[in-house]
């Protein structure tokens, strides 16, 4: 199902990719052009600038206010992450293809950790209250993530990963 089916869904297919799922994550705290995003991820423009409008058509992205430049020509186009777009997922198309996308990145933030602040891991049987209740727990965790990001490099941020992923198992007995 595509965005342009008139439901308003983001296709999952368009995130299968760590590059995108980098672009995304840098996008959440500050809105950047090309240029920025290059920059910051040490990738070519040419391909942010592909990685960014195929990422704003999926609807992942926004298109925010491009900051006047010095000199001619028009402002820099800037995107920033629509974080409606969490609640709009195709979840239909492209699971696995993600999975091995966030699995990439994982392994890549991993490689990169300078100090581990939690790890966890549980395969365990839950009331379905107590699920609910972590489920929503974790939802709020990503939501002040998201609202509380900054961009790279200002002030006392420091450059952190989170990723969750809550799993509802089939029961294989």
């Amino acid at each position: 199902m595509s965005r342009e089916n008139g439901e308003g869904l983001v296709p999952l297919r368009a995130l299968a990719n760590p590059l995108r799922i980098r672009i995304v994550s840098l996008l959440t705290g500050a809105s950047m052009s090309a240029t920025e995003v290059a920059e910051e991820l040490g990738i070519a423009h040419a391909s942010a600038s592909y990685h960014l409008r195929q990422l704003a058509k999926a609807g992942f992205l926004q298109q925010a206010d491009g900051a006047p430049q010095s000199g001619k020509g028009r402002p820099r186009r800037r995107y920033r992450y629509d974080p409606s777009s969490a609640a709009r997922l195709d979840r239909s198309d492209g699971r696995q293809l993600l999975h091995q996308a966030v699995s990439t990145d994982l392994a890549r933030r991993l490689a990169q950790t300078r100090h581990q602040r939690l790890a966890m891991d549980a395969e365990v049987w839950l009331d379905r209250s107590v699920w609910e209740e972590i489920v929503d727990l974790i939802d709020q965790a990503v939501a002040l993530l998201h609202d509380k990001a900054s961009p790279p490099h200002t002030g006392d941020a420091v450059k952190v990963s989170m990723t969750a992923t809550l799993l509802e198992l089939d029961d294989q007995r």
